[in-house]
């Protein structure tokens, strides 16, 4: 699907226009004028329709990120948006640390519980530990002990949890 924008004029005696690449909006750009024949220089950029509206939302998509915007966020993938907006939204980071950072991020789909279920799963924590006794393994309180101490943070994004382990 094409995404749709709109460049919104801080002038109220320009009317804006709709755009769907950095291409036609620098061509729209630059012909633009207000009813008095001046060029419109600043707007304010809309996401109007279209995939990937929490990343144009998360990173505060402006004129001075446009560009940016078109040939790095634009197209991310499910994982790559969700890893985003946790970098954006929950770390705070600005556009630069988020790329700089996006390799680094490790999300998890789910719950707490989920991955703490998966984690010890994965790491034969309860291996050596005999079968009878493994009964008495309290994983809620395990998932509940990695959130409260730090190991893992739980977060919504875009409507799902999400696990991210900070390490």
């Amino acid at each position: 699907m094409t995404n749709i924008y709109h460049a919104t004029p801080y002038d109220i005696s320009a009317t804006g226009f709709y755009f769907s690449t950095y291409e036609d909006y620098l061509e729209k750009f630059a012909s633009h004028r207000n009813e008095y024949g001046d060029p419109v220089e600043e707007y304010e950029i809309q996401f109007i329709d279209g995939d990937n509206y929490e990343v144009f939302s998360a990173i505060g998509v402006n004129q001075a990120n446009l560009k940016l915007w078109f040939e790095a966020f634009e197209a991310l993938d499910e994982d790559d948006a969700v890893k985003v907006i946790y970098l954006a939204d929950h770390l705070g980071c600005t556009t630069d640390e988020v790329l700089g950072h996006l390799d680094d991020v490790y999300l998890f789909k789910g719950a707490a519980l989920e991955y703490a279920e998966r984690y010890i799963e994965d790491t034969g924590l309860l291996s050596e530990i005999p079968e009878h006794l493994r009964y008495y393994f309290d994983t809620e309180a395990f998932a509940r002990d990695m959130v409260l101490g730090g190991d893992i943070t739980e977060v919504e994004i875009m409507g799902q949890k999400w696990v991210a382990c900070p390490h």
